[in-house]
């Protein structure tokens, strides 16, 4: 009897010491995951409010001491009560981006200006005048290779489907009088990889800002992470009883002609191409714009490379679709400018 009772007592034992020890691990870590919100917006619970790392802590410390370096983000970050025109809180953008400056949404002023906007809390700098900036008209936003200035609509080269034009510093601009912005094109990329937790082709993430000219790239992306993006899109969608998910099931399917499990820009064009549509499966959902709607939800996860402005591509979407879309990610179209946020923060 004594036997097993010392027996009991070692297996409680044993028991405590594995506990803390997986107590340890986690928290050595620390972060939690993201929320999704009523809004369908994601954003970090407010046990966990401090983003960074693309996970959500109690604070810059713990997400340093949990082997992030990344302490500049956070739901909280500086700049929320910047005034004029410049950065700070903004009620139009989302409660996981809630820092506005150079016309957009970001976490805070250190992802704006890591992603190339120079505009402060007090909305210097993009609407500084006397040649500051440089660009034209009077200023502008460094993207990559482009300087970004909303303002700079002169027509220089007409792009040939008729859609737009490009301007002096070489962006898109639409017929809608909207310049093309590289730096939230990569931050609409961005969402949907974060927001959604897959993976999208890093050299297509860099690159994704592009104008004019098509890189030469073959951006990959796992069928099972593109399903997930495709059941995210067709939310709401019931057609004679097939549900979004049965549709996005059978266009990725589709999709991966050799059955690899991996789809690339170049199987899904030939996928694509070979529908004298280029619609496939989803003929009843994109019903008007057939081929070119297919184009845009290809695009923002780079299995569509063609005219370089991705900020124009979710207008020829179903109205269901974009509404999708603007859950997890942020794009300017259909708005007539660039105030006008598809983030929709109410």
């Amino acid at each position: 009897m004594k036997h097993v009772f010392n027996l009991a007592i070692f297996s409680m034992l044993l028991l405590v010491v594995t506990v803390s020890c997986e107590s340890e691990e986690f928290v050595t870590d620390g972060s939690v995951s993201k929320i999704i919100d009523a809004n369908g917006k994601s954003s970090c619970p407010s046990s966990h409010p401090f983003e960074a790392c693309g996970a959500c802590w109690v604070d810059a410390n713990q997400a340093q001491s949990g082997g992030c370096n990344d302490t500049g983000g956070g739901n909280n970050g500086g700049g929320n009560n910047g005034g004029g025109n410049g950065g700070g809180q903004n009620n139009d953008c989302p409660s996981s981006h809630p820092y506005s400056a150079c016309g957009q949404c970001w976490a805070d002023a250190n992802q704006a200006q890591s992603g190339g906007c120079n505009e402060d809390g007090n909305g210097g700098g993009n609407n500084g005048g006397g040649g500051n900036g440089g660009g034209n008209n009077g200023g502008g936003t460094p993207c990559g290779d482009y300087n970004y200035n909303p303002n700079n609509l002169t027509c220089v080269t007409v792009v040939a489907n008729g859609s737009g034009c490009m301007n002096s510093d070489g962006l898109f601009v639409s017929s809608k009088g909207v310049v093309s912005n590289p730096c939230n094109t990569k931050e609409a990329v961005l969402d949907i990889e974060r927001n959604l937790g897959i993976n999208i082709d890093n050299q297509f993430i860099a690159q994704c800002g592009y104008q004019g000219n098509v890189p030469s790239i073959n951006p990959t992306m796992t069928k099972s992470d593109f399903l997930i993006y495709m059941k995210a899109l067709l939310i709401g969608i019931n057609i004679n009883g097939k549900t979004g998910d049965q549709f996005a099931i059978e266009f990725t399917n589709l999709l991966d002609t050799n059955n690899d499990g991996i789809l690339t820009r170049n199987e899904a064009s030939m996928a694509k191409g070979s529908d004298p549509r280029q619609v496939l499966n989803l003929e009843p959902v994109f019903t008007i714009n057939g081929g070119l709607a297919t184009d845009d939800v290809l695009a923002y996860v780079g299995l569509y490379l063609g005219d370089g402005a991705l900020d124009k591509y979710a207008g020829d979407l179903p109205q269901v679709v974009q509404d999708n879309m603007a859950a997890f990610t942020r794009t300017w179209q259909p708005g007539v400018n660039a105030a006008s946020k598809r983030y929709d923060s109410k």
